[in-house]
């Protein structure tokens, strides 16, 4: 054989052997880097050492589709749909099972939930979930694929309870840069909402990228990249370069830490997982994918959910608080200098843009999750009401305050009453059962005027809401002399000093009138006239003799008997 033909033939071979022998981060490694599997390096700090390996727990592979005819995926599938260009006429109530023509959903679910088939080398993180496949592309190089993925995401929301779907992953993004207020990642906030655990994959523009592009949501799970060197010690791992940086875009909201992405990083680089086969072929081989990328990354995340959600079901999120995101910051092994301020209570991680809060901790996570149990629902505030006095009441002497206390998750341990800018004081509750409370108040230890009456209740966890009325005083008070000595409320003084002005007026008028003096008085008979005889007359009318005493003639007179009127000379 000629020499070059020896040499042609010997690169042939060399080829078809590293074709044929996985390379890179092979899953056994990556599994037990993240301390998910059992490792002579880590055991028996790992989640599959406590007892967790995903059972109970359903992922949503939203990709290019899975071919879970392959040994490490058989029998996972439990429902699916898909929403592709031209994908409409499917059916889309979870019987359809969609198959994967790239090959890129199917590495995705074999790092997430793969069994390792027969022999079981290349077991994901949670072998024992199960699949939910929804196809929502073609091709990993696909452009415009946020429709299809809200639709995908919408399905998910929709059938959650139904299929069980705990966790969504998705290795899949756009061109565009966003601050997460894009459709897409505002889908994915919806999804974590309803209490579904959604993993995203950061994406593969670094190092030098500025910002993030579509999706990348505030309460989703963003994921890079590291490289193990394909080996399970930790030490050696660095971000991998493809490996998209942080922050987001701001979206200018009150919350510090939606922008801090990504959230940690998993082994993404050069990851040997299944491989997908042509339809009508079987799938059965394991491929390296090189140099691999965030794509990877995300799944490990997503299975590593998945233990967490085995140990603890409660750690579902809710519209107010994302506990799995917390926790797997929290338990990230930080790496980097620190390019933010912001620590979480309670831990040590910090955040860098390239490491997000560190890498990826399956054994700390999965412990933290035993441990965490959901805070009280928040404390329904007491409420407290005054009945009486009625606002702007006129009071005097001693009134009784009074009204109501309840508390609709608990009991009011005490209701307090202050005057005006005095002390707060304990008053005593009548009746355990309807919360009635009462105090009798002297009013004429205060002055007279504007007061004003507060009310509050606690209930041995938080304060009501503070009540009040204003009342006003009227009292007789002391004058400061004798002890007899009083003086009028001054508010009545003006309508008291009016009457007795007006009594004195009037009686100085009676006596006005009344008075007469002598000069001035006028007899009611006129005295008689001397010198002059008196005259008998007979009334023409009744024949009454009327005795006349004027001088002058004629007179008229007026008969006393009969009161006719007659002229007598």
């Amino acid at each position: 054989m000629q020499p070059s033909k020896l040499i042609i033939t010997a690169i042939i071979l060399l080829t078809l052997i590293s074709l044929a022998v996985p390379k890179g981060s092979c899953l056994d490694v990556s599994c037990r880097a993240i301390k998910a599997r059992p490792s002579d390096e880590y055991s028996p700090n790992t989640a599959w050492d406590l007892g967790y390996t995903g059972k109970g727990i359903n992922i949503a592979m939203l990709d290019s589709g899975v071919d879970d005819g392959h040994p490490s995926l058989d029998g996972k599938f439990v429902a699916g749909a898909e929403f592709t260009k031209g994908s409409s006429t499917k059916p889309t109530d979870g019987s359809y099972n969609p198959d994967d023509n790239s090959g890129h959903g199917t590495a995705c679910a074999g790092v997430a939930m793969g069994t390792g088939g027969s022999e079981g080398t290349y077991m994901g993180v949670a072998p024992d979930a199960k699949l939910i496949d929804v196809k929502c592309f073609q091709q990993p190089t696909d452009k415009d694929l946020s429709q299809n993925f809200v639709k995908g995401i919408e399905w998910c929301i929709q059938h959650k309870d139904e299929f069980s779907i705990d966790i969504i992953s998705v290795s899949a993004m756009d061109v565009d840069h966003t601050d997460g207020s894009d459709a897409w990642s505002r889908a994915m906030d919806k999804a974590v909402d309803a209490g579904i655990v959604v993993v995203q994959a950061v994406g593969n523009d670094g190092p030098d990228n500025e910002g993030l592009t579509t999706p990348c949501s505030d309460k989703a799970i963003v994921v890079g990249a590291i490289d193990t060197k394909n080996t399970i010690n930790r030490n050696n791992d660095e971000i991998a370069d493809l490996s998209s940086r942080g922050p987001r875009d701001d979206d200018n909201d009150d919350d510090s830490y939606d922008e801090l992405k990504p959230d940690v990083v998993a082994p993404g680089a050069s990851i040997t997982t299944c491989d997908y086969v042509l339809i009508g072929q079987d799938a059965t081989g394991y491929h390296t994918y090189s140099p691999g990328g965030t794509s990877l990354a995300a799944p490990h995340v997503a299975g590593v959910v998945a233990l967490m959600l085995e140990a603890n079901p409660a750690l579902k999120p809710t519209p107010e608080r994302n506990p799995i995101q917390e926790i797997l910051r929290k338990t990230a092994e930080s790496r980097g200098k620190p390019d933010s301020d912001l620590r979480y209570e309670g831990g040590d991680s910090y955040y860098n843009r390239s490491y997000g809060w560190g890498i990826v901790d399956a054994y700390e996570a999965v412990k933290a999750a035993l441990t965490w149990s959901p805070p009280p629902d928040p404390n329904i505030l007491p409420s407290i009401s005054i009945a009486s006095p009625k606002n702007n009441a006129e009071v005097s002497g001693i009134i009784t305050i009074s009204g109501m206390a309840l508390d609709t998750d608990g009991s009011v341990t005490n209701v307090e009453l202050k005057i005006d800018d005095d002390n707060w004081f304990n008053v005593s509750i009548v009746s355990a059962n309807s919360l009635e409370w009462n105090y009798s108040w002297d009013t004429k230890n205060v002055e007279n005027d504007k007061h004003t009456i507060y009310a509050r209740c606690f209930d041995a966890e938080n304060w009501s809401e503070i009540v009040s009325v204003d009342v006003n005083v009227y009292n007789k008070v002391s004058t400061g002399g004798g002890e007899e000595e009083t003086k009028i409320n001054p508010v009545y003084l003006i309508t008291g000093a009016g009457i007795i002005g007006a009594v004195v007026v009037i009686v100085i008028c009676i006596l006005l009138f009344r008075r007469r003096k002598p000069s001035e008085a006028v007899s009611a008979v006129p005295p008689p006239v001397t010198g002059i005889p008196s005259v008998t007359a007979q009334c023409p009318n009744c024949g009454n003799l009327i005795e006349i005493t004027s001088a002058k003639r004629p007179v008229k007179v007026k008969c006393p008997k009969c009161g006719a009127r007659s002229i007598l000379r």
